[in-house]
């Protein structure tokens, strides 16, 4: 089994420095505990959300992945729906719920995908989809459904760089906003 996560925090600098780090503590603590997805985030939010400095807040996509049993369980919490991609199309995982530390009480949905040989997970952060083009247009989530569909046969590391530089290639030197992160996962061979 593998846990795998990808955050998003408010705030900048320092501020969102130790917003982050107290995200992945807890949430690293909390995954310990072999709960469910859904759970664990509950859980994280239920420690964070007295904590979190105000009016900063956490997206956060999680995920536990069961090699052997060919699933994948996931949970979000306000972050972009991840896509899982493959040969006979994409899925997005839209389960969802609300973004950790702004409730003092939240349930997340849980979402089970079977995975196949050549699937492939891809997690994002808005600054990818959100991405500005000089003229204000963004990257958008179908880009990155083309670059990934167009690269099905490539190792992780190959495919995100073909990510990262369609977004620079896209933006073309036009300031950005945010973060731009990605996380990509190959299932099987």
């Amino acid at each position: 089994r593998l846990a795998i996560a990808v955050a998003d925090v408010s705030g900048k600098s320092v501020p969102g420095s130790l917003g982050m780090t107290m995200a992945r503590s807890v949430l690293r603590a909390q995954a310990f505990n072999q709960l469910g997805v859904g759970q664990t985030l509950h859980k994280t939010n239920e420690i964070i959300q007295p904590d979190i400095r105000r009016g900063m807040f956490v997206t956060m996509f999680y995920g536990v992945l069961d090699s052997q049993a060919h699933r994948l369980d996931v949970a979000n919490a306000g972050h972009n729906p991840p896509l899982v991609v493959g040969k006979n199309g994409f899925r997005r995982l839209e389960c969802g719920g609300p973004i950790v530390g702004l409730f003092e009480s939240a349930s997340y949905e849980e979402e089970t995908v079977t995975l196949v040989a050549g699937d492939w997970l891809i997690v994002f952060s808005d600054g990818v989809s959100e991405a500005l083009s000089a003229s204000g247009e963004e990257y958008g989530e179908s880009r990155i459904l083309t670059v990934v569909q167009s690269h099905l046969n490539v190792e992780p590391q190959k495919l995100l760089e073909a990510v990262f530089s369609d977004v620079r290639e896209f933006a073309r030197g036009a300031a950005q906003n945010d973060d731009i992160t990605a996380m990509v996962l190959r299932f099987g061979s």
